[in-house]
């Protein structure tokens, strides 16, 4: 098998997959009703002060909880008990927000408009208190959801579902908000209990507002009890690990010189900023429903810059969302489905062609997909994500796509990043065992539930920072604003021949041979001493491969009524004055324009 068009030649690609664990979730009579058992338990966090006195079991921190200038940037402190420990969680607002975030919404005809109300500013990033090898990585906005890190454990925490709390018979007093704490064996059977966003499905008597939860259909259900056993990707496919030349990558002055040198990512003395633009699809969008989906995202974008702040990374790696693109209908060009390795193709090609204010760009893409993908098929499997390595800060390969599966999707996204900086597999080439249970392990199966970075990971990263390619992290979050959309598919700005030279190199071109049918399902291409070859993928969406004909959903079809419309040419500038026609006597100069300079 071959890679995608816009991932280039010369990458390995990497699928994450997912070790579905059943855990022996059974009610435990003898707790009283708690749900407590090894693997989740019901808490009632309550906010308490520096000291640790009681100050409200209103937990909500959010636009609607006006609070001081002040206490905004102090400290948030909550308590309560689990597993026979008592948890006092210190928290400060997070920075995963770039000061300039915005969101826009894609509706149909392409039509973007900008996301209102303002996005809550409820994202908390701390520790455990008396515990230095803690992490929290919390939202407030409708309780706490997000990731509860100790020395010996990993948890998610969020608002308890209804059908859960009746499960176990639980009640609560009226006022309180419970929670369920759960280790990530549990993760399947807590999501299952979540209804539908938009219903009623938080204990009674919790007054949030809003429940940012994965909802979980039957089907899907029962298709995750039977990928239970499939702990790795089928068909893994192996590229060589260097790009070759003429990739483009992003650096700070790549879109205006400002005449300073470029600096090495490897050797900044500040935190370097990976500009990250997130975007989900419409499935995700339509599962999570408008109301809650921004906040969900954001919370586990949240939990992702916590993962790249744990020590054992090795370097100071800062997350920032820098725009939120939620699709309610998918624009032209950009295919998805269950098949990942072609959904990141054409995002990977969708994304590189994204223009916000002043020609600003985001270093990094990320794709949330609602669709169970998987890495070889268009059909659902147990793949998880998908990403080149290597590919940060490439215009066309720092890209990602990851499948939402609830607050663990962090986990996703951390992995597949991880490729993108450069990360293989621990284990896999490399002396780091895949028992070990680090996040780049092929499965997600942590070591005692603890989730960290191997050595292994540590000397990708640290040599991919000290190439000029991580140029673009060394410079601090700059606004992107709303961004401009292409009017065009992306086969019309890129044509076959300039494909081939992203796949294959720069002396490549669109095979001619007459075998070549249809380079709508494989694009062929051929280079100087080669046979013509090809990836077994498609050409992108609008390439031409035909008089009047263009490529549409991996067909060859006649431009039609949708084709693109012909362009005014606009005169070009007059050139300059020519030799006079004569040497002796009378003689005429000229200049000329041309009917060729299209707005």
């Amino acid at each position: 098998r071959a890679m995608s068009p816009f991932l280039l030649q010369a990458l390995q690609l990497c699928c994450l997959c997912c070790a579905w664990v059943t855990a022996a979730l059974a009610s435990d009579s003898h707790c009283g009703g708690s749900g407590l058992n090894d693997d989740y338990v019901f808490v009632t966090p309550v906010e308490v002060d520096a000291g640790g006195s009681y100050i409200s079991h209103d937990i909500v921190h959010s636009g609607r909880r006006k609070r001081s200038a002040q206490s905004a940037s102090s400290s948030l402190h909550y308590q309560f008990s689990a597993f026979g420990q008592e948890l006092h969680l210190e928290l400060k607002p997070s920075a995963i927000l770039s000061s300039h975030f915005i969101v826009q919404v894609l509706g149909k005809d392409g039509a973007s408009e900008p996301r209102g109300p303002r996005v809550q500013r409820c994202f908390y990033q701390g520790f455990i208190r008396n515990d230095n090898s803690s992490s929290v990585a919390v939202s407030t906005c409708a309780g706490l959801s997000g990731l509860i890190r100790t020395r010996k454990n990993e948890f998610l925490i969020s608002p308890l579902p209804q059908l859960l709390a009746q499960e176990h018979n639980y009640s609560s007093p009226a006022g309180h908000h419970p929670h369920v704490l759960y280790k990530r064996t549990a993760e399947e059977t807590v999501q299952r209990y979540h209804g539908n966003p938009g219903s009623s499905q938080i204990y009674p008597g919790h007054t949030l507002s809003h429940t940012p939860h994965t909802y979980q259909s039957q089907e899907r259900e029962h298709h995750h009890r039977r990928s239970q056993k499939q702990h790795f990707c089928g068909r893994r496919k192996k590229y060589a690990p260097k790009p070759p030349t003429g990739d483009t990558y992003l650096r700070f002055d790549e879109y205006g010189s400002t005449g300073r040198p470029r600096r090495s990512a490897g050797k900044s003395q500040k935190g370097l900023n990976v500009e990250t633009l997130v975007v989900a699809d419409k499935k995700m969008v339509e599962k999570h429903g408008k109301a809650n989906v921004t906040t969900y995202i954001l919370t586990v974008m949240n939990m992702v810059s916590s993962l790249f702040k744990d020590g054992t990374i090795g370097s100071d790696i800062n997350i920032v969302v820098v725009s939120l693109i939620l699709l309610e209908q998918e624009p032209g060009g950009l295919l998805i489905n269950h098949h990942a390795d072609q959904s990141l193709n054409s995002f990977c090609q969708w994304q590189s062609a994204l223009i916000g204010k002043n020609g600003k760009r985001h270093d990094h893409a990320i794709l949330l997909t609602g669709f169970d993908i998987c890495s070889w098929k268009n059909e659902p499997c147990d793949t998880l994500g998908f990403a080149p390595i290597s590919g940060m800060c490439s215009k066309y390969r720092s890209c990602t796509i990851n499948e939402d599966t609830g607050l663990g999707l962090a986990f996703t996204i951390a992995h597949e990043s991880g490729h993108n900086f450069g990360m293989v597999h621990d284990g896999e080439g490399n002396p780091c065992r895949k028992a070990e249970g680090n996040i780049m392990s092929p499965t997600l199966t942590g070591n005692n539930g603890v989730f960290s970075w191997s050595s292994c990971s540590r000397q990708y990263l640290k040599k991919f920072l000290s190439t000029p390619q991580a140029g673009c992290l060394v410079d601090e979050p700059k606004q992107t604003g709303q961004y401009k959309y292409p009017d065009k598919l992306p086969g019309q700005i890129y044509d076959a021949d300039t494909q081939c030279k992203w796949q294959f190199g720069a002396k490549a071109k669109l095979c001619s041979l007459g075998f070549v049918k249809d380079i709508c399902k494989s694009l062929w291409c051929h280079r100087v001493g080669h046979r013509c070859e090809t990836k077994f993928m498609p050409a992108a969406e609008g390439t031409v491969c035909g008089l009047s004909m263009w490529c549409r959903q991996g067909q060859c079809v006649k431009l039609g009524e949708h084709g693109p419309r012909p362009v005014h040419g606009q005169w070009s500038s007059w050139s300059k004055w020519s030799d006079c026609s004569r040497t002796c006597g009378g003689g005429v100069k000229y200049q000329e324009r041309h009917c060729n300079n299209p707005k």
